[in-house]
């Protein structure tokens, strides 16, 4: 599996990341841009990129996820590309979950 994990910066510095990846790591490879970013290339086109490549979609939910574009950004496209979701809870739990769960995050203003 392919997963791209999608995180609010503000809640999530690189322990709390390292962390994440240790706990998912079980699921099978996972892009966590602010660890995974390759050298020399944008960015925006890197995150694009491992989404486009993604076999699942996994939302790491915190205070602040709704109020990044990008993150918007993300749940919609994976939503519109009809990824299977994951969602990692701030206790720590891994469950399955539904875009519709999600959706109004994607639709949220700053």
């Amino acid at each position: 599996m392919n997963a791209f994990v999608s995180y609010s910066r503000r809640d999530n510095p690189l322990g709390r990341l390292a962390e994440v990846e240790l706990q998912l790591g079980a699921i099978g490879d996972v892009y966590i841009d602010d660890l995974h970013h390759p050298p020399n290339v944008n960015r925006h086109v890197a995150v694009i990129a491992a989404l486009e490549a993604a076999s699942t979609f996994i939302a790491v939910l915190s205070p602040h996820y709704a109020q990044t574009p990008w993150t918007r950004y993300e749940v919609r496209e994976a939503a519109r590309r009809g990824l299977p979701l994951l969602l990692l809870t701030e206790a720590g739990a891994v469950r399955e979950g539904s875009y519709d769960e999600l959706l109004p995050v994607a639709d949220a203003t700053p």
